[in-house]
């Protein structure tokens, strides 16, 4: 996928928002360290940063969710102390969360005007008409009268950058706004990020896409451990400088894995420059799953999955690539024994199975990293160590009688986050209060480190900084190079297409299409994503090329 490319408009010298010595600290922990920031009018500003790096305390000060225990802030020129985010809207701070805050049997409508004063007394068509143009303006085509549980997870989004806009944001917060968007709806995004900030709009822009930071940044602010490394001038910096300054403290052989991920960040439709551990391998063998016409209904009783006809192979990778919504979480659920399909068959590893429960599945060895890790993926409350063996409790080797043996679910806890890179107090630390990087770690040891012959990884790398993506990618392509099939999910193209086998495209409940990583370029699948077969994307090109 080519770079973003962005008419960028020099920001002016006026500061719209600016940070003095900010601090804020947590039991045990200083998540920001006196923190100097500011913002310009008319500028992206990026921020950088690990998981745990201090990125989103930052964000939730400015945005009024945390009030700062130290230090001054100040917003066109006028110092401020947020205690609620009613107070930051006030002064024109809009933030655009990665996790939705969404009411989801609400409209679209409702969600946009909840929360603002006078609310009884607007006109919902007045608000629908407002909706639509700003929908029109942006391109972020939304229907106002639409409930969000009704919206696929990108029309989501859009609804959280509409809002901000409709409460009139002259500073805006993106977090991680491209994870969830086609390539089509991203260039989009970066169009409309140019044409607000070129209208005086200030953004504070979060990512971990190394050519969107260089691509749309103005300047670049790095954290590392609560602290601010450097701000830097995009145009005097460059990837491996940014990876230093995120990273610096990194042993060696991580620094080494970083390397290799930033020549991935900055890899293009043409170029073959992968690393050795994730280069696809050619060679497939038996038949895993087989699956025909098979549909299903979601949660609301609607048609999700429509005729999916698929195979997966031991020591493949198998990529999935579609806009979110499209029936990839049913496809999942399907095959990890959480939703029966009301039509056509499943077979697994030669067996033809028949409403198959998820213990079953666990039993055939299935394995799940689910795309809302910190909702499905772990059990919050529980330490690491409980984590690693929620599959696995009747294991004899950690329980005797119906008793625990604590002092081994310990031991076994201590071995597994050295041997993933886990960083954490200790084994009994509750992993809800882990970054998401090393939340995700516990969620791929529980489910690698016992007998597997299928993994469902559902956007195992969404919203991780450098070196954790580095990280979770190598261990599953190591997995795959040992035999285990991977079906893997993921809206970031070139993820795909750095460790696919092959990359199916889903669009509508039905695989349009079936790429080889020989025949697959982001352009293709970006045009497959809409809902066009291979052949029609190849009709279309060629017209293209002739005209």
């Amino acid at each position: 996928m080519n770079s973003p490319e962005i008419e960028t408009v020099a920001p002016s010298q006026l500061l719209t928002l600016e940070l003095k010595g900010v601090t804020k600290k947590f039991p045990g922990i200083i998540a920001n360290d006196s923190i100097d920031f500011n913002l310009r009018e008319g500028e992206i500003h990026t921020i950088l940063g690990e998981n745990g790096a201090g990125k989103s305390t930052l964000m939730n000060m400015i945005a009024g969710l945390y009030p700062a225990d130290a230090g001054e802030m100040y917003v066109f020129g006028e110092q401020v102390n947020f205690t609620n985010p009613r107070q930051a809207i006030d002064k024109s701070i809009g933030m655009v969360f990665q996790h939705f805050m969404l009411v989801r049997n609400h409209t679209v409508a409702e969600n946009i005007i909840l929360g603002l004063p006078g609310v009884m007394r607007l006109s919902l068509k007045e608000v629908h008409q407002q909706i639509r143009e700003i929908s029109e303006r942006y391109d972020l085509f939304v229907d106002p009268e639409k409930k969000i549980q009704e919206l696929s997870v990108g029309e989501q989004q859009r609804v959280e950058i509409v809002k901000v806009l409709y409460r009139g944001a002259r500073i805006l917060i993106l977090d991680e706004p491209t994870a969830v968007l086609t390539p089509k709806e991203s260039e989009a995004l970066y169009e409309i990020m140019e044409r607000m900030a070129t209208e005086k709009h200030s953004i504070i822009f979060i990512t971990h896409k190394m050519k969107e930071v260089m691509a749309l940044s103005h300047r670049i602010t790095v954290l590392s451990r609560g602290k601010v490394m450097a701000t830097i001038q995009k145009n005097a910096t460059d990837p491996a400088e940014l990876a230093e300054l995120m990273l610096g403290n990194l042993e060696a052989k991580d620094k080494v894995q970083v390397a290799e991920l930033l020549q991935e960040n900055v890899v293009t439709e043409n170029d073959e420059s992968f690393s050795p551990s994730q280069k696809p391998k050619k060679k497939v063998s038996k038949l895993t799953v087989g699956l025909q016409g098979i549909h299903a209904v979601n949660d609301l009783g609607h048609p999700a999955l429509k005729g999916v006809s698929l195979e997966l192979h031991t020591g493949e990778i198998l990529g999935m690539a579609g806009v979110s919504g499209n029936g990839q979480p049913e496809l999942t659920d399907v095959l990890s024994g959480l939703r029966t399909p009301t039509q056509g068959s499943f077979m697994f590893d030669e067996v033809l199975l028949e409403k198959p429960t998820v213990s079953e599945m666990i039993e055939r060895g299935v394995g799940y990293i689910p795309e809302d890790r910190k909702k499905f993926g772990v059990s919050s409350g529980l330490s690491i160590a409980n984590n690693f063996l929620l599959r696995d409790f009747n294991n004899p080797q950690f329980c005797a009688k119906q008793l625990l043996k604590l002092e081994k679910i310990n031991t076994y806890g201590q071995e597994k986050m050295k041997e993933f890179d886990i960083r954490a107090p200790s084994e009994k630390t509750q992993v809800g209060l882990l970054s998401g990087g090393n939340m995700q770690k516990v969620i791929l040891a529980r489910e690698i480190s016992r007998p597997l012959n299928l993994l469902l990884a559902s956007q195992p790398t969404r919203g991780l900084d450098i070196h954790a993506t580095s990280f979770i990618r190598k261990q599953i392509c190591q997995a795959r190079d040992q035999g285990l099939t991977v079906l893997w999910i993921s809206e970031d193209l070139d993820e795909l297409l750095l460790v696919a086998d092959r990359i199916a495209v889903i669009f509508d409940g039905r695989i349009v299409g079936i790429l080889t990583r020989e025949e697959a370029t982001v352009s293709i699948i970006g045009q497959m994503m809409t809902g066009m077969g291979k052949e029609g994307v190849e009709q279309v090109n060629e017209k293209s090329e002739n005209a």
